[in-house]
């Protein structure tokens, strides 16, 4: 039996996982790649990826490892809190900020302009690399939480006694240890902005820079040939880009790994901020309120504005919850696919990686690792380059035979459940890591099949990895647009796609897509907060 699944699990990755992409790689030939690079556009875009990411990335480390660090080694009060607040904007799409800051910073009707004449302009590059830098930052903050959770914090000690003080001991011992974790964190974020869509498309669109992945989607939608054509290279030299600074970032932090101490139970002691305690415990609640509460307040307030532009609590009022939630046909059809959507995901998800998370950590097979190497490939590649490759792979059949998911809610679903697969794998394989084999063993003796192992053992102990997972997968899919605004067509809108067209064309009155907005962030607050409460605070943010 276990052969059989194992030999099964390998089937779908490679059938779902690795063909597409494959498939899309051989598609272009050398003169269409020539024809890429020589077109204006695509030049503009690929110049215009490489800096609002490579700023993005810079900016997101400015912010999270000074902010790791005074979380972690400064006895600032109500830590714990900050911690959590801090890594919130991680689970909230980016667009939903950029929304808000368009209510703020918008250069003719903003309410920072109007209100108290700051003179913004959001439409800009400094506006479109500070939008993605407040979401993003996250990605650098998580991984130097980790990394110094993990440390060894006898080498801070000793440097301590030996007359450091606290900037010195961060610089001369902290920092050099830390340079693994936050070139991984610069890297993340760096392709993290060079696969979304969302922000560029809001921000960058009517401030004329364009990125890849928005070449990417004007070629697609041109509906011809050729457009695909272009889209296809386009979208191969982005995820062939993608995958190689992957590939050397993993290879920079396995060559580092001697230099990271970790491990030890010790807890490091504090620096004492003394009269420092306040004034930074301020700073950092503004930088909150600035990164993540100010743009969640401008949404509400268009969301609550009957009239858009119109600053008053006069103008106040529920009317466009009324009109967007229950006189909008659209809406109900949305939420009830991305519903749809986001259960099915987690439920497939979820139940494939209940088997292949077992192979990594309970076999000595060979290739046992490969399977989640596999797997992880897509999550790492932009979205719209995958669903790109999802596209040419079912549009007549997969490639060819049986009927077309082209249009359909399947090829969406096949979309989410082979882009977070990886996430499930990782927190299952995470709990089966908890588990002592002996138990396993005792099941044997006793006679037990491995089926029946998997039911009476592993499942009810996998339990609270198993809900993690399943919320993993929701809470993206809940507000997904970079794969889906091209998948997507009649009748097939979820939140996140009628969100951007609300925002971008459809409604007239305005206001529609800072209600569903609020409604993401909505979902995503109390995931999160049931997550942490069933895990009991081992997994959520």
């Amino acid at each position: 039996m276990r052969i059989l699944i194992y030999l099964i699990a390998w089937g779908l990755v490679a059938a779902f996982f690795v063909a597409p992409l494959g498939h899309l790689v051989t598609l272009p030939n050398f003169d269409q790649y020539m024809e890429i690079l020589k077109h204006e556009n695509t030049i503009k875009a690929i110049k215009n990826t490489f800096w609002v990411s490579l700023s993005v990335g810079l900016v997101c480390v400015a912010i999270g490892v000074p902010l790791a660090w005074l979380l972690t080694r400064t006895n600032i009060p109500s830590k714990d809190s900050l911690r959590s607040w801090f890594c919130l904007p991680y689970a909230i799409p980016p667009y939903v900020g950029a929304i808000g800051w368009i209510i703020l910073a918008n250069p003719t009707s903003g309410l920072l302009n109007t209100v108290f004449g700051l003179n913004l302009n959001i439409y800009s590059f400094p506006g479109l690399v500070w939008i993605e830098s407040s979401f993003l930052f996250t990605f650098v903050l998580l991984t130097t939480l980790t990394a110094l959770d993990k440390m060894d914090s006898s080498l801070e000690e000793a440097a301590r006694l030996s007359g450091a003080n606290g900037l010195q001991v961060f610089r001369d011992i902290s920092l050099p240890l830390l340079k693994p974790a936050i070139f991984n964190g610069f890297v993340l974020s760096f392709l993290a902005t060079a696969a979304s869509f969302g922000v560029p498309a809001m921000i960058g669109g009517p401030a004329r820079i364009y990125l890849m992945t928005t070449q990417i989607y004007t070629f697609q939608r041109m509906g011809t040939t050729q457009g695909i054509q272009m889209a296809t290279a386009v979208s191969v030299l982005l995820m062939i880009t993608t995958l190689i600074l992957l590939f050397s970032a993993q290879t920079t932090i396995g060559k580092q790994k001697t230099y990271l101490v970790s491990g030890k139970s010790v807890r490091p002691s504090l620096i004492h901020l003394k009269n420092s305690k306040v004034p930074l415990l301020i700073i950092l609640s503004l930088l909150l309120f600035v990164i993540f509460a100010l743009p969640l307040l401008g949404v509400l307030i268009s969301a609550l504005s009957t009239i858009q532009g119109s600053w008053s609590f006069s103008n106040l009022g529920l009317g466009n919850f009324v009109r967007v939630l229950f006189e909008t046909e659209e809406t109900a059809r949305a939420i009830g696919n991305s519903l749809f959507l986001g259960f099915g995901a987690a439920l497939i998800c979820t139940s494939i990686s209940f088997f292949i998370a077992y192979f990594p950590v309970r076999t000595t097979w060979r290739g046992k690792n490969m399977l989640g190497i596999f797997a992880s490939v897509p999550f790492s590649t932009p979205g719209t380059v995958l669903a790109l490759a999802l596209i040419l792979t079912f549009s007549q059949g997969y490639f060819g035979a049986g009927p077309s998911l082209y249009n359909t809610l399947g090829l969406i679903l096949v979309a989410y459940v082979v882009k977070y697969m990886s996430l499930s794998i990782k927190t299952v394989q995470d709990g089966y890591s908890l588990i002592h084999p002996s138990l396993e063993e005792a099941a044997r003796i006793s006679g037990a099949s491995w089926w029946a192992t998997l039911q009476t053992i592993y499942l009810p102990l996998l339990k609270s990895s198993l809900i993690a997972s399943a919320f993993f997968i929701f809470m993206p899919v809940m507000g997904e647009l970079t794969m889906t605004i091209l998948l997507t067509g009649p009748g097939l809108e979820t939140v996140g796609t009628l969100i951007f067209s609300l925002q971008e064309y459809s409604d007239v009155g305005g206001g529609g897509a800072a209600v569903l907005s609020v409604l993401v962030v909505g979902i995503v607050f109390s995931l999160n907060f049931a997550l942490k409460k069933i895990s009991k605070g081992r997994y959520g943010l």
